[in-house]
């Protein structure tokens, strides 16, 4: 491979860790699903077989679900391909790609009402590497997420972006009420204010009903957990879906497995435009401006981080409704972010160009 010339980092979570980097054929995979060539081709590939983030699956088998560092997936890719893309559930959708000038994205409506031809951002259908029935990246840093969104011709996603993909339209009313001084009365304002709604058909949510009814949300007792695993909490994954060495570690490279979904599998778990696992599998750095020139860009500015969505859904203190804002216990500098978790990945974003 020719030498890539962009900037790139390397990222350290434990220094005695062994990591486990990306496998050519996998990085083919996402060169080849999104039509990649040139620089970006190359820039992502170089991130994928270089960088300190991983899959933690260590195969390509498509009907494997256990890998390296504890991981062990709730079903194979095989089990999805066969639920939702062999059935047509789910398909590319080609106004989509003339809207987006991208494979696998979705056009946000700028506001209740409108339609997919009002979008001035597209978001990524699925959770990085954004292909359908593929396992999210995890363990990476959002300074990964912003480098390997760039080489893919698009950028992170702001906050209000990524609440907007999720809830079907944006809001860009007052998204970060800067005039507000204090970060937390932010939060607590705009939360108070906020639009309530889920990325599915959320009215059992009013009758106390969980998000795992539909999302990729552990739970040992899902009829479409692998049989392999049925019955076996305990030998691969406690009963709130922790690997059992990770019970006792938090959060360890070595112990932590991710047990990702693969990508669109709970397909009822989907925005009014088609935008897949917003709630549930892997929760999802965005973009958190802190003033009105904060907001990230296809140049690659950034400002503050910010994580949506999330594996485990504890109702009590963090919420998973469409535009609520999380406690901010990461609130890094996006660019130099090295914060890393077995189930924490990204999806990108991207400006439509008129």
């Amino acid at each position: 491979m020719k030498p890539v010339t962009a900037i790139l980092f390397l990222f350290a979570i434990f220094s005695a860790t062994s990591y486990a980097k990306e496998s050519a054929e996998f990085a083919q995979k996402v060169i080849a699903g999104h039509g990649l060539t040139g620089n970006g081709a190359q820039t992502l590939t170089h991130l994928l077989l270089n960088s300190e983030a991983t899959r933690n699956i260590g195969t390509e088998d498509a009907n494997e679900i256990f890998g390296i560092h504890a991981a062990v997936h709730p079903a194979s890719r095989q089990s999805c391909i066969n639920k939702v893309l062999k059935t047509g559930v789910i398909r590319a959708n080609s106004q989509f790609e003339k809207i987006c000038g991208a494979k696998w994205m979705s056009p946000i409506p700028a506001g209740p009402g409108q339609s997919i031809a009002s979008a001035k951002v597209c978001i990524d259908q699925f959770e990085f590497p954004d292909l359908p029935c593929e396992y999210p990246i995890v363990w990476a840093p959002a300074s990964f997420a912003r480098q390997a969104c760039l080489a893919m011709g698009k950028r992170v996603c702001n906050s209000h972006e990524w609440e907007g993909g999720c809830a079907g339209h944006m809001d860009d009313s007052n998204p970060y009420l800067f005039n507000l001084e204090s970060l937390q009365e932010r939060r607590a304002v705009y939360n108070s204010q906020r639009e309530k709604v889920w990325a599915f058909d959320w009215s059992p949510e009013r009758k106390g009903h969980v998000s795992s009814e539909f999302c990729a949300i552990f739970n040992p007792h899902d009829p479409e957990l692998d049989p392999r695993l049925q019955g076996r909490t305990g030998q691969y994954y406690t009963a709130i879906g922790k690997s059992p060495a990770c019970q006792q570690t938090n959060s360890d490279y070595n112990n932590c497995g991710s047990h990702t979904w693969p990508a669109g599998m709970k397909a009822a778990c989907a925005s009014a435009n088609q935008v897949y696992d917003m709630h549930g599998n892997v929760a999802e750095v965005v973009n958190f401006p802190q003033t009105p020139g904060g907001l990230a860009d296809s140049s690659g500015h950034t400002d503050h981080t910010e994580r949506k969505g999330s594996f485990f859904v504890i109702r009590s203190g963090y919420p998973d409704d469409c535009r609520v804002r999380q406690p901010y216990e990461h609130f890094n500098d996006f660019a130099t972010d090295k914060h890393s978790f077995y189930q924490e990945g990204f999806r990108c974003c991207k400006d439509v160009e008129f």
